[in-house]
């Protein structure tokens, strides 16, 4: 089901007024009417039954009540929703151009990622290192954006979050700290012992963090192979058509979580 994802200064409170766009989203892209329910959730992933209690010009105010882990959602929406398990996921995704990176965002959401780390590495197209602080916040405000709708599209309960730095690929590993396998995705075999991507995940508990590593449209340099190969990433080849950046990020996703939530059940 679709949700509404409530603003950062929202704080619990039992009543909530709308305006300007985030009051048309509901009233006019969503058509919803005085005494009708929206799923919410906060910042922090907590679930909300949300009510409109009344519609004026420009905006429309709601009652808020705090659901229960268990609770039922009284909606007006009869789209289906799932509600998990969901697998632990961080996308690792090389920098792309901007509206490559913005479907690669909107889509991760969807699937259901819960972190999005921007990487620098040797090909990518984009070099932010020389970019202004304000031309790298307007970069994350438009991606936080991508977020926002497509939680609310897809109704995901998982409140993805974008890592508000980008991370050289040299130090990646730093970053991560071993908080479960790290794998990165490549166009080729990198040895004879490379496991298959259900070799590298069949013994995993369903919550066990997972990283994946997508390189961007020029791929991961010789010597960029190797370093993540020390490091203690785990190399995958995915037995497909040559993807492009955007589509590979993706595909990993989608197939890791198939994997993941298949065997839970």
């Amino acid at each position: 089901m679709r949700q509404y994802i409530l603003p950062r200064t929202f704080k619990g409170e039992d009543s909530l007024v709308l305006r300007g766009k985030e009051s048309q989203y509901l009233i006019k892209v969503l058509r919803l009417k005085e005494g009708q329910h929206i799923l919410g959730r906060d910042q922090a992933g907590r679930a909300y039954q949300l009510t409109i209690e009344k519609i004026a010009k420009q905006e429309c105010r709601l009652s808020c009540m705090e659901l229960k882990e268990d609770a039922s959602v009284q909606t007006t929406d009869a789209l289906p929703s799932y509600a998990g398990p969901y697998p632990n996921l961080t996308l690792m995704q090389c920098l792309c151009k901007g509206k490559k990176e913005d479907q690669i965002v909107r889509q991760a959401t969807e699937i259901g990622v819960r972190e999005i780390v921007l990487v620098q590495s040797r090909y990518c197209v984009p070099d932010l290192s020389s970019k202004s602080e304000k031309a790298l916040g307007n970069r994350f405000e438009r991606l936080d954006r991508q977020v926002k709708e497509a939680l609310q599209q897809s109704g995901s309960p998982l409140s993805t979050e974008i890592h508000p730095e980008i991370i050289p690929l040299t130090e990646l590993s730093k970053w991560w700290n071993n908080r479960g396998p790290a794998l990165f995705f490549h166009q080729s075999n990198r040895n004879e012992s490379q496991k298959t991507l259900h070799e590298l995940l069949e013994a995993l508990p369903i919550d066990t963090p997972i990283a994946l590593l997508v390189g961007p449209e020029g791929g991961f340099s010789e010597e960029e192979c190797i370093f993540l190969e020390d490091a203690g990433f785990h190399p995958v080849l995915l037995r497909t058509n040559i993807l492009r950046s955007e589509t590979a990020g993706i595909y990993a996703l989608s197939a890791i979580q198939t994997i993941m939530t298949e065997k839970k059940n």
